[in-house]
């Protein structure tokens, strides 16, 4: 089987969707989303739904703040048959060493200097915000009340998905193999079609270094395991912000129906659960005594697309033309996928991006090693 389409895009993940909804909003119709399993089947489907603006970077605070006004007014944006609920309840970065209270204070100042309304706190500004929380050793923390939490990533996903349908998009749910540059663009062999396109977005997650790789594009993208633990609903409310110890390896947030998901920021991917499970728990009760004897009842396990500098890597590739690359999010996807859906489309659209993707393209890997970059993931 034979398809044709002017633009396909290979994942069928948040950022693949989004491309398809600004696209189509913007007025394309002849596009395809080739997906292997389902839409949100891949770091989507395990993403925590926390979205912050609280970056290192003014490129990656740009993409975040631009965002915001989406989750903002998500549900004006894509009229879902029930509201979906975006919860500002804030995220909040605790320092244990002067060394990091000082890299929050200079990241502030760049927030700051950009519009996002984030603040530094002192430990005795953090106990009145969470009177519940242990502070011993905390020197201080960053905090950004109007960053938030939405829990439905799937049902998000969906209906950018369907919304981008609605406007004459397609779906094609089946494995992509290889991709082929051609003299008049491109062609995406799959298990069951083969399909011919001007334009291709490759947006699949952990598998896009593999699917690069047939027409010869290395990508410094590798799969990383991540894992979150979810406890049984404690009585009390606890902690309704999202909080990160980055020194302490914990981050964390209760959701409104009183479960806790945590993750242990310092997996290696070869612990097993049992072991993840006592050393997220672990470095969480000493914030939060509580967690130690809270059961837990599950675990979501998956894979992130992480890059050397935890950046994405965004946009076309010098070399090979009408290719657009939407990849490496490293944890990030979720929270910045409606500023690079936008920024994706106008690119491929031929018009200039509101928020440039430069920062984020491919050759500063071949220029220089990056420099580091904070790479928490939730």
């Amino acid at each position: 089987m034979t398809l044709e389409a002017e633009t396909v895009i290979v994942g069928g993940g948040v950022t693949g969707a989004a491309v398809a909804f600004f696209l189509t909003r913007a007025g394309a119709s002849n596009l395809l989303i080739v997906e292997r399993q389902g839409l949100a089947s891949g770091a989507t489907g395990i993403c925590p739904g926390g979205i912050r603006q609280q970056f290192q970077g003014e490129a990656d605070c740009r993409m975040a703040r631009h965002s915001m006004s989406f989750w903002r007014d998500i549900n004006s944006i894509l009229e879902p048959e029930q509201p979906f609920e975006f919860e500002r309840s804030g995220y909040l970065f605790l320092a244990d060493s002067e060394d990091l209270y000082a890299q929050f204070r200079d990241n502030v100042a760049l927030q700051n200097r950009l519009g996002i309304s984030s603040q530094i706190l002192a430990p005795g500004e953090v106990a009145r915000l969470l009177p519940k929380l242990r502070l011993d050793g905390v020197v201080g923390a960053s905090w950004c009340a109007e960053d938030g939490f939405l829990e439905d990533c799937h049902g998000v996903t969906s209906l950018l998905a369907q919304r981008s349908v609605d406007r004459g998009a397609r779906l094609h749910f089946d494995e992509a193999l290889s991709l082929e540059p051609e003299s008049s663009g491109w062609r995406v062999v799959s298990k069951n079609a083969e399909v011919k396109c001007e334009n291709l977005v490759l947006a699949a997650g952990v598998d896009t270094p593999k699917l690069a790789s047939t027409f010869g594009l290395k990508l410094p993208i590798r799969a990383v395991r991540r894992r979150l633990g979810f406890t049984e609903p404690a009585q009390e409310r606890l902690l309704p912000p999202l909080l990160a110890a980055p020194e302490r390896g914990f981050a964390g947030k209760q959701l409104s129906y009183g479960v806790f998901y945590f993750g242990w920021l310092r997996e290696t991917g070869q612990e097993d659960d049992l072991e993840y499970l006592e050393k997220g728990l672990s470095a969480g009760s000493t914030l939060l005594p509580p967690l130690a004897e809270l059961p837990v009842r599950r675990i979501l396990a998956g894979f992130y697309d992480q890059t050397p500098d935890s950046r994405p890597i965004l946009g076309s590739v010098p070399d090979w033309p009408n290719l657009h690359l939407a990849a490496g999010f490293s944890g990030h996807g979720f929270m910045i996928a409606p500023a690079v859906g936008e920024a994706l489309a106008a690119s491929i659209r031929g018009k200039t991006p509101a928020l440039p993707l430069e920062p984020f393209s491919i050759e500063r890997f071949r220029s220089a090693q990056p420099a580091g970059h904070e790479g928490l993931t939730i």
